[in-house]
């Protein structure tokens, strides 16, 4: 793991009783697509946000994952911040 605690899917193994659940548990900070009402960037637990993201948007991309969930939140916030 790098010093500003960002994940790579090798870092992580799934749950072995529920798989929307990661170990160590983890936090995905996600791109919506373009004409998204609202915020374009979104954080959550990974797997599951990510999932209820695909039901919502149809599509999103996964620009990085966190084993803090405050740093997951801060990425995101920076971001939406900078969107026009």
């Amino acid at each position: 793991m790098s010093i500003d605690d960002k994940l790579s899917e090798q870092d992580l193994k799934k749950h072995p009783t529920n798989p929307s659940w990661t170990m160590p548990k983890s936090f995905g900070v996600w791109e919506l697509p373009e004409g998204t009402k609202g915020k374009k960037y979104r954080w959550g637990n990974y797997p599951g946000k990510g999932l209820e993201l695909d039901r919502e948007f149809g599509a999103k991309k996964r620009i990085a994952l966190y084993a803090s969930r405050k740093k997951a939140k801060a990425h995101t916030e920076e971001l939406n911040n900078t969107v026009p």
